[in-house]
Protein backbone atom coordinates (compact mmCIF):
# COMPACT_ATOMS: atom_id res chain seq x y z
CA UNK A 1 0.00 0.00 0.00
CA UNK A 2 3.02 2.28 0.90
CA UNK A 3 4.27 2.04 -3.02
CA UNK A 4 0.84 3.52 -4.35
CA UNK A 5 0.42 5.90 -2.18
CA UNK A 6 4.34 6.87 -3.06
CA UNK A 7 3.09 6.46 -7.09
CA UNK A 8 -0.22 8.46 -6.34
CA UNK A 9 1.88 11.63 -4.73
CA UNK A 10 4.39 11.35 -7.59
CA UNK A 11 1.27 11.70 -10.37
CA UNK A 12 -0.29 14.51 -8.09
CA UNK A 13 3.05 16.56 -8.21
CA UNK A 14 3.20 16.49 -11.89
CA UNK A 15 -0.15 16.89 -12.47
CA UNK A 16 0.68 20.06 -10.49
CA UNK A 17 3.24 20.96 -12.74
CA UNK A 18 1.37 20.31 -15.51
CA UNK A 19 -2.00 22.43 -14.37
CA UNK A 20 0.60 25.39 -13.05
CA UNK A 21 -0.13 28.56 -15.31
CA UNK A 22 1.94 32.01 -14.29
CA UNK A 23 -1.36 34.18 -15.50
CA UNK A 24 -4.02 32.25 -13.95
CA UNK A 25 -4.84 32.63 -10.19
CA UNK A 26 -7.03 29.70 -10.16
CA UNK A 27 -4.78 27.74 -11.78
CA UNK A 28 -2.04 28.56 -8.60
CA UNK A 29 -4.74 27.90 -6.43
CA UNK A 30 -4.71 24.24 -8.03
CA UNK A 31 -1.36 23.50 -8.24
CA UNK A 32 -1.34 24.62 -4.41
CA UNK A 33 -4.00 22.36 -3.28
CA UNK A 34 -2.31 19.21 -5.30
CA UNK A 35 0.88 19.85 -4.15
CA UNK A 36 -0.47 19.53 -0.67
CA UNK A 37 -1.92 16.55 -0.93
CA UNK A 38 1.40 14.92 -2.64
CA UNK A 39 2.88 16.35 0.57
CA UNK A 40 0.01 15.20 2.73
CA UNK A 41 0.89 11.33 0.50
CA UNK A 42 4.55 11.59 1.95
CA UNK A 43 4.27 12.75 5.22
CA UNK A 44 4.52 10.99 8.50
CA UNK A 45 4.07 13.40 10.84
CA UNK A 46 0.25 13.49 12.14
CA UNK A 47 0.45 16.57 13.94
CA UNK A 48 1.63 18.77 10.91
CA UNK A 49 -1.12 16.17 8.50
CA UNK A 50 -3.95 18.31 10.29
CA UNK A 51 -2.49 21.61 9.85
CA UNK A 52 -1.76 20.71 5.82
CA UNK A 53 -5.49 19.49 5.61
CA UNK A 54 -6.81 22.32 7.41
CA UNK A 55 -4.84 24.49 5.40
CA UNK A 56 -6.16 22.89 2.17
CA UNK A 57 -9.67 22.75 3.03
CA UNK A 58 -9.37 26.61 3.77
CA UNK A 59 -8.06 27.01 0.44
CA UNK A 60 -10.46 24.79 -1.56
CA UNK A 61 -13.15 26.77 0.27
CA UNK A 62 -12.35 29.85 -1.03
CA UNK A 63 -11.52 28.41 -4.32
CA UNK A 64 -15.05 27.40 -4.86
CA UNK A 65 -16.38 30.68 -3.50
CA UNK A 66 -14.26 32.54 -5.92
CA UNK A 67 -15.38 30.31 -8.90
CA UNK A 68 -18.93 31.17 -7.37
CA UNK A 69 -18.92 34.48 -7.50
CA UNK A 70 -16.71 35.93 -10.09
CA UNK A 71 -16.32 32.44 -12.40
Amino acid sequence: MKIISKILAILLILAAIYTFDLHNFNSWVVSTLLCLSAILEFSEDEKSNESIRSFRLLLLIFLILKLLITG
